[in-house]
């Protein structure tokens, strides 16, 4: 069994803590104060109901808490599960509570770099704790409401989640590297499919959200503001055009990828070794079978699909880029239209090679800063 913290009760938090649950470990479920709607169904019914393809059944939660410090204490692992936005409010939160040897993973991409860098600045020692992220979340999951409506990142009003399929392999790196043997072995014991990456860049840049969501709300902007969202993003908003664009947004990805000797890696590839054991006999994966009829697309262009992705994940995608000499025209292009249509700064609100303490270095140096540390 394993002891461990779950910080964020959104649709990834409220999902591991209840499938982690059910499997036997001894899980803590926190959220911050000004997010308290995220928490009022699991703390009145004292756990979360998990449907889906894993392990189902009602999760009694051991506790559940917007206390930070409760919440992380004794615990070696601590995840950090809400949307890159929040990563610096529950670090912050944690800061003066750590303990020797926890592990603070990350659910997103540059978030290791990003929480390590802050962690120095509020005073934490580098061999204290260490920071870890993966590509993406272990499952594909969702937070539902009483009618079994889906809600996306809006509030929900119950204690219940649906996870769709879990992902085999899902990459996994501590910074600096030389630490992610030791982070995997301990991570292993409650997500055993977890498995070990190169290091934090390849993680990062490796993540396929960003090729993938803002061209989708860019290109199906007239239809998002329209309907408010009133569509499946993941069917009826990928059409042949906007593919082709993404796919696109592929190819720079795995540029910049192989621009630092990181691991290229297409969407298909990713998506196929993850899911491997939901390939039919052809080796296909059907989405219409957990999209269908579900009317999931962003309900305007603030949306975490465009903001999120394009902050944390494009910017320093294309910050990257530069520094290794290689265009990434798509990526740019992306990039100007959500700052244009959002009336917002997204180069200067991005994350830039100085917030995430890469400014200066040249690729080499980029490479042996991740692997070995400063």
């Amino acid at each position: 069994m394993v002891s461990l913290a779950v910080l964020g009760a959104g649709n990834a938090g409220c999902s591991l803590a209840g499938e982690l649950t059910l499997q036997g470990h001894d899980v803590a479920l926190a959220e911050l104060p000004q997010f308290k709607r995220n928490l009022e169904a699991p703390l009145k019914k004292g756990g979360i109901e998990v449907t889906g393809e894993l392990k189902t059944g009602f999760a009694k939660i051991k506790k559940i808490t917007f206390d930070i410090k409760d919440a992380i204490e004794g615990r070696n692992l601590i995840f950090v599960t809400s949307p890159a936005f929040g990563h610096e409010a529950f670090t912050r939160a944690c800061a003066t509570h750590l303990e020797d040897g926890q592990v603070l993973v990350y659910i997103s991409y540059f978030g290791a770099l990003r929480m390590a860098k802050l962690l120095e600045e509020l005073g934490v020692a580098r061999d204290k704790v260490t920071v870890a992220e993966t590509t993406s979340f272990i499952y594909a999951c969702d937070r539902v409401g009483k009618k079994g409506a889906f809600f996306m990142d809006r509030y929900q009003d119950d204690a219940m989640v649906v996870i769709k399929r879990d992902k085999a392999g899902l990459p996994l790196a501590a910074f600096p590297a030389t630490r992610t043997a030791e982070v995997l072995r301990k991570a292993n014991e409650a997500l055993p499919s977890v498995a070990a990456a190169a290091n934090v860049l390849e993680t990062s840049i490796n993540n396929v959200n960003p090729t993938i969501h803002p061209v989708g709300v860019i290109m199906n902007a007239g239809w998002i503001e329209h309907t408010g969202g009133k569509f499946s993003f993941y069917l009826e908003g990928q059409t042949p055009s906007i593919n082709r664009v993404a796919k696109k947004m592929e190819e720079e990805r795995m540029i910049v990828a192989g621009a630092f000797g990181l691991e290229r890696i297409s969407n298909d590839e990713m998506s196929r070794k993850m899911y491997a054991r939901f390939l039919d006999k052809k080796g296909e994966i059907h989405q219409e079978k957990y999209y269908k009829n579900v009317y999931d697309a962003p309900p305007n262009l603030k949306h975490r699909y465009l903001t999120e992705d394009v902050i944390y994940g494009l910017v320093p995608m294309a910050e990257l880029a530069k520094v290794a000499n290689v265009e990434t025209p798509t990526f740019r292009s992306i990039i100007t239209l959500a700052t244009i249509a959002n009336e917002e700064d997204y180069w200067r609100e991005g994350m830039t090679l100085d917030k995430l303490g890469l400014q200066g270095k040249t690729p080499k140096q980029i490479i042996d800063f991740v692997n070995n540390g400063p």
